[in-house]
C-alpha cells in the first residue's frame, strides 16, 4: 500500500453564518454533534484505507478552516497558499501557511491580485497542472502556478456557480486507464477536450452532481464517496475501484463533501 499522507481540519467551529456559493444558505443550522461524527467518520475511513491523517486545529473565527482542500497547492514538499476571493476565508492562509512552514514545506505566495483556491481548483498530474478558473480562482493565477512548478498547463472554465471548483465536478480515478469523472454543463467546454488526451472521461448525470459525487476522495485504490444514492458508483466499482461511502451531509450544506475536507500531502 501506498505510503499516502493527507491534511485535515478539526470541525469543532464549523457552522455557517455567511454565503459565498449557492449551496450556503446563511442562517441554516448546522448540526454540530453530527458534523462531528461525519468528520471523525471520514477520518476513520481514510485510515481505514491506508492514509495517515494530520490535523490541523479548528478556528473560531474561520469555519471554513475545514475545508482543507482549499488551502493551497503541493508539488513534492513545496506550497503555494491560496488567495481566497471571499474576504471571510482570506484569514485562513496565514493559519495555513504557518503550518506548512512549521511541517518543513517551501511556502510561497502567488501575486496578490490573483485568486486562486487550492486543490480545489488545481493538482500536479505528473508534469501537468489539472486546474480550472471561471469562478473562484483566476486563469493568471493558474499559469503562474504552472510556470513556478514548471509544469504544463491543462484548465479549463467553469460556467456554473453551484459547480465553483474543479473537485466539485471532476475527480480522476486511481486506475491503470487515468479514468475520471466529469459533470459537463459545469464546464464551457462541456466535453472538457483539454483533459482528454490525459484522462478517458465518463460523464456523471445531474442527479450525481448534485451529490456532489465528484468530490469523492480518492486514497490508494479506494474511493469515497459522499453518499451510497450515487449512480455512477457501480461504473466505479466495475473499474476495480474500492468503494467507501462516507455520509458528510452537514458538511454539503456548505457545499463541500469529502475531498474539500482532505488535501493529499504525498
Amino acid at each position: 500500500m501506498q505510503n499516502t499522507s493527507v491534511l485535515m481540519s478539526s470541525p469543532e467551529y464549523f457552522r455557517i453564518e455567511y454565503s459565498i456559493n449557492p449551496w450556503m444558505i446563511e442562517g441554516v443550522e448546522i448540526n454540530l454533534e453530527l458534523a462531528k461524527d461525519q468528520w471523525g467518520g471520514l477520518k476513520s475511513t481514510i485510515e481505514k484505507c491506508g492514509a495517515e491523517v494530520n490535523v490541523i486545529p479548528g478556528n473560531t473565527v474561520y469555519p471554513d478552516l475545514v475545508f482543507t482542500a482549499n488551502s493551497g497547492i503541493i508539488k513534492d514538499k513545496s506550497v503555494l497558499i491560496s488567495n481566497f476571493k471571499y474576504q471571510e476565508r482570506q484569514g485562513e492562509e496565514v493559519i495555513y501557511e504557518n503550518w506548512f512552514r512549521k511541517n518543513g514545506y517551501d511556502v510561497a505566495r502567488i501575486p496578490s491580485e490573483h485568486k486562486f483556491e487550492g486543490r480545489g481548483d488545481a493538482f500536479v498530474y505528473g508534469e501537468y497542472l489539472i486546474g480550472s478558473y471561471g469562478i473562484r480562482s483566476d486563469k493568471e493565477a493558474l499559469l503562474f502556478i504552472a510556470d513556478h512548478f514548471q509544469l504544463i498547463p491543462k484548465i479549463a472554465k467553469l460556467v456554473d456557480e453551484k459547480f465553483y471548483h474543479l473537485d466539485t465536478c471532476f475527480q480522476q480515478l486511481p486506475t491503470k486507464n487515468n479514468d475520471a469523472i466529469f459533470y459537463p454543463p459545469a464546464f464551457e467546454d462541456q466535453s472538457l477536450s483539454e483533459f482528454s488526451d490525459l484522462f478517458n472521461l465518463i460523464p456523471i448525470h445531474e442527479d450525481d452532481a448534485n451529490q456532489l459525487a465528484c468530490n469523492a476522495v480518492v486514497i490508494n485504490e479506494s474511493v469515497i464517496f459522499p453518499s451510497e444514492n450515487i449512480e455512477i458508483i457501480e461504473t466505479v466499482a466495475q473499474l476495480g475501484c474500492n468503494i467507501e461511502i462516507s455520509n458528510v451531509s452537514e458538511f454539503m450544506k456548505s457545499g463541500g463533501a469529502c475531498q474539500c475536507l482532505v488535501i493529499t500531502l504525498q
